[in-house]
């Protein structure tokens, strides 16, 4: 009987250490955060703007900005030095009778000054159309083509800025004379959440918007039609993932990636627009490649007012090295308490059967 109360108080001492040891585990586990949130030895995971890129990411990919203007054309030059190697990309938005075109040209000065890359995306329609294999996309051999809306004529570009989180947001206000059309273009030194999208230094973001399209059926729908333009010799690829989702800074995008050599621009977009105030999803078809046009569509579900976010830009020169700290930090002290205590408790039961 002694003996059997003695063995209990026995068990109830290993009981009590084994919930002391994994209280301490589960309280160290949130002391490490900041710990190595703070450690000289590892990166600053600072955010002082509150966007989700850490201050120190931000200051090694801020650029410098050139802006030129005029009715019906923009100029924009940005640059950043590292380790004595320049690398610019200049974008140049015009409204022609084309069309709106945004040609994108990136550059790396190494002694010399050499374009690695160039493309243009011209936006050059809108087409009213009958979905005759109801799926939501615009197939021009096969659905019914209503009505062609060419983008022909253009007011003169507004130039404005905003500061946003202390970072100055360029904003490009592009409508044509009928108002139906609109393109409203950012850009920004640094990583700027601008309409709830993280826009980085590397890239433009241009806001469609189709307004008070006068449709000519009733059970009609509208695509853009989007041509690329280059006068380099590039591939063109559909991409699912986008460099923005691979570095977590957006969710439910797709792209088409102009690669040329060891460079790769892209057209990328959001997969759902806003209808009538409602998110929608859009169709894009993949681009179809030939010598005569490469051209691709986006096809939006029928309303009065359609916005619809895309952005240009290149990939791969962004300067990403700090490793937020979070859940991988606590799976693996989840784990290192998981296996120490599982083996405690095997330890204590060989002991107890002696």
């Amino acid at each position: 009987m002694e003996f059997s109360k003695l063995k209990a108080k026995q068990m109830n001492k290993k009981k009590l250490m084994l919930s002391g040891l994994l209280a301490i585990i589960v309280i160290s586990s949130f002391l490490y955060t900041p710990v190595i949130g703070d450690s000289d030895d590892d990166l600053n995971d600072e955010d002082e703007d509150d966007d989700g890129i850490s201050d120190q990411d931000e200051e090694e990919n801020k650029r410098k900005l050139e802006i030129e203007i005029s009715d019906n054309e923009v100029q924009i030059e940005s640059s950043l030095e590292t380790e004595g190697i320049s690398n610019e990309f200049h974008v140049k938005i015009s409204t022609e009778d084309e069309g709106l075109k945004i040609k994108f040209e990136f550059e790396i000065d190494n002694n010399t000054l050499e374009t690695e890359i160039e493309y243009k995306i011209v936006v050059s329609e809108i087409i009213e159309f009958i979905d005759t294999s109801a799926d939501g996309f615009y197939n021009d051999s096969i659905d019914q083509e209503v009505k062609v809306l060419l983008l022909d004529e253009f007011k003169p570009i507004v130039y404005t800025t905003e500061v946003i989180s202390n970072d100055t947001v360029h904003i490009f206000s592009i409508e044509t004379v009928d108002e139906v059309f609109t393109a409203t273009a950012y850009v920004t030194t640094e990583f700027t959440i601008v309409n709830d999208v993280i826009l980085a230094p590397n890239q433009l973001k241009v806001d469609f918007g189709i307004h008070n399209f006068n449709y000519t059926e009733d059970d009609s729908a509208l695509a853009l039609k989007v041509k690329f333009e280059s006068e380099f010799e590039v591939d063109y690829e559909n991409d699912d993932e986008t460099e923005d989702e691979e570095n977590e800074h957006a969710d439910n995008e797709q792209e088409v990636e102009i690669a040329a050599g060891d460079y790769i621009g892209f057209f990328s977009w959001i997969e759902t627009a806003m209808v009538d105030g409602v998110e929608q999803i859009v169709k894009a078809t993949p681009i179809e490649t030939s010598e005569g046009e490469n051209k691709m569509y986006l096809s939006y579900p029928r309303g009065t007012e359609i916005i619809h976010d895309p952005k240009v830009g290149i990939t791969d020169i962004l300067q990403l090295q700090t490793t937020p700290v979070g859940s991988s930090e606590i799976l693996i002290i989840s784990a290192i308490a998981i296996f120490t205590i599982t083996g405690l408790t095997v330890l204590f039961r060989k002991k107890s059967k002696r």
